[in-house]
This record gives C-alpha cells, structure tokens and sequence, in this order.
C-alpha cells in the first residue's frame, strides 16, 4: 500500500471526524480509558481542527489508491507541557490518530514526521501519551521515543517523550 503525507485542507475534515469517533469507539470497546471519558469532543471541538488547517498544523495520511484519509496528525512548534519550548527545537505530536483497520499507519505517519522534522531541522519530535496506558507507551518506546518526564493537564496525567533526530 503506497501513502501520501500532506497538510490537510476543508476538504478532509469530515474523515478526520469520522476516524476520531471511529477510535473513539474503539476505545470504549477495548477498555481505554482516553479520549472516550475525558470529553475529547468538547476539549477538541470541530472549530479546533478548522483551526488547525488554517494555521497548517493538521497533517494527514492519505492511501494513494483511493484518496482516502487513514491518519491526521497536529503538529505544533510550541507545547505548554515542555517547559523549554523556547531552547529546543521540536515538533509537538497531538491528535494523533489512524484508521482502526489500516494497520501500520501509526508508524508510517511518524516515519514522515520525522522527515518533515529533518527538513525542517527539528532536533526532536515530542509527544505526550497517557501514564495509564501501557501498551500505548511500550508502542512509542518501540518507536525510539524515551520516556523524558511527565505532565499533568486537568484530570488527564502523561508521560513525555521525546524522539532525537
């Protein structure tokens, strides 16, 4: 299967939406505890992702056979998390999420990430992702992100991570 990574315009906003209540779902379906009970429509409403597109922050992963969007991702130079934003230069991985039948996606968009951060000489890529969720930190640790501290926002506590490029 062969992939595009672009900026995502109006156009995809509604796949977009479409994946993140599909993942949704699937949490709920797996035990997760994530997004499905912290309120994510309501912390991450749809202007957000409007918003996201008209500042090109909002990237998606796109099958080149039939156009359709597998993936997004926001990607933000600056993170109230990381106290040295200023020092560093990074890109913040938020509202990362993939099409829960497309397996590997996850990793193709952070490979593209990680290219995108190269060319634009980023030093790292940095994420947060829930404390509680194991298999979702053992997954970033097998992608070279090292675990680099925690934070806390409202009820939702995480571990940092951090991936040198």
């Amino acid at each position: 299967m062969k992939y595009v990574f672009t900026l995502a315009d109006y156009s995809v906003l509604k796949e977009v939406y479409i994946l993140i209540d599909a993942r949704i779902s699937w949490m709920d379906k797996a035990g997760i505890k994530q997004w499905n009970v912290r309120n994510y429509w309501k912390v991450y409403p749809k202007s957000y992702y409007k918003s996201k597109v008209e500042q090109k922050q909002l990237y998606v992963l796109k099958r080149t056979d039939n156009n359709k969007v597998v993936g997004a991702i926001v990607l933000l130079e600056t993170d109230e998390l990381w106290n040295d934003c200023k020092e560093v230069s990074a890109y913040y991985l938020h509202n990362f999420v993939t099409d829960c039948s497309e397996k590997g996606v996850g990793s193709i968009i952070l490979t593209f990430v990680e290219e995108l951060a190269m060319t634009n000489r980023k030093k790292f890529i940095r994420l947060d992702c829930a404390i509680d969720n194991a298999s979702l930190n053992t997954y970033y640790e097998n992608q070279g992100f090292i675990l680099c501290g925690q934070c806390v926002d409202g009820i939702y506590i995480g571990n940092k991570r951090e991936k040198k490029l």
